[in-house]
This record gives C-alpha cells, structure tokens and sequence, in this order.
C-alpha cells in the first residue's frame, strides 16, 4: 500500500515547480541597444512619427552579474502622456489634432488645442487624453469621428470602432492611432 504523506509531498513540491515564477521577460522603448541590451521590435508612433526602438536587457559578457559598474540596467518609467482635440474644418468636416509624450493631462491637451488653433481651426475643444497608452480615431461614412483610448494601439482601435457602431454610425474606419507609451529613462 502506497504511504500517504510522500506521495502527497512529492505532488505538491511538483506543484510548487510549476507555478514558481520564470525569469521576467521586459522591455522597454530606448533609444537605440546599449550595453547588454538587444532590440526585440518597434513600437509605432503617431502619423508621420518613426517608430520607437524596444529594447530588452539581455545582460552582459560578464552574464549579467551586477558589480556596481555599467551593467545595471538601472532607471525608472515615466509617465507621457498623449490628447485629442476635436475641430471642425472650413468645409463642415470633422477634424482633429492630436499631441503626444507630454509630462501631464494638462500639457498634453494644451499642446492639441494649440495645434487646433495653429493649423486655423476656430472650434477647437478637447476630446480625451491618454496616460501610457493608445487613443484610436474611427470615421463613419457620414464623416463623424470616434475616439476610445486603450493601453496599446490594437485595444483602443476594437473600443473605438465598438463606440462607433454603438453610436448608430455605419461604415466605421480606422482613421488613425496617437501612441504615447511610458518612457525608460536611464541612471
């Protein structure tokens, strides 16, 4: 007859191997790789914004091990914030202006609205605004726009269209995405 209390320790220290955490994979926008780190993709921006470089730290030929030189990845996220601003243009047409990468709510809608203003438009009024995300723009065929934000580009355009078609509105079209991802900074 099999002895209980081993076979139950044993299946429990199986359990606990399997639900130990991994090694955590993360990356990060940067500026190019430096040392220890590898670029793993691109990160869309705004239109006509080149992409951001994602890096991940990947160690150094010494494997990683920190010593107080230059292999810590050391650094912190910041918050950058991203906003919309709504208009109407000489024609009757809905339109819009858009900043990203602000330190604050207030700097970004700020900065929208006065690239509302800039580009000649009298109307200008805030549409919403994003922390470390996505806001997604959909036309309709009637020429109105929606906009839903999310913490990355594919979610705020699902919510947007979704908005869209809640709204009674036909023919919903992606018509932009304005990126504004928390930024690495390094020690």
């Amino acid at each position: 007859m099999p002895r209980p209390l081993p076979r139950l320790l044993s299946l429990l220290a199986l359990a606990l191997g399997l639900a130990a955490p991994g090694a955590a994979l993360a990356y990060y926008p940067c500026n190019g790789a430096g040392p220890g780190e590898i670029i793993i993709g691109m990160a869309p921006n705004g239109p006509g914004m080149p992409d951001t470089p994602l890096c991940e730290y990947v160690g150094e030929e010494d494997g990683g091990y920190y010593d107080g030189g230059g292999g810590d990845p050391g650094g912190y996220w910041v918050d950058s914030y991203g906003a919309l601003a709504w208009a109407t243009d000489p024609n009757g047409y809905a339109t819009y202006t858009y900043s990203y990468g602000a330190a604050s709510q207030a700097d970004a809608e700020t900065s929208a609205l006065n690239e509302c203003h800039a580009a000649g438009f009298s109307d200008c009024r805030s549409a919403t605004y994003v922390v470390n995300g996505s806001i997604a723009i959909v036309m309709d065929t009637d020429g109105g726009l929606h906009a839903e934000w999310g913490e990355d580009d594919g979610t705020a355009q699902r919510k947007a269209k979704r908005l869209c078609r809640q709204r009674g509105a036909k023919g919903c079209t992606l018509e932009g995405t304005v990126s504004s991802p928390a930024e690495w900074v390094s020690n």
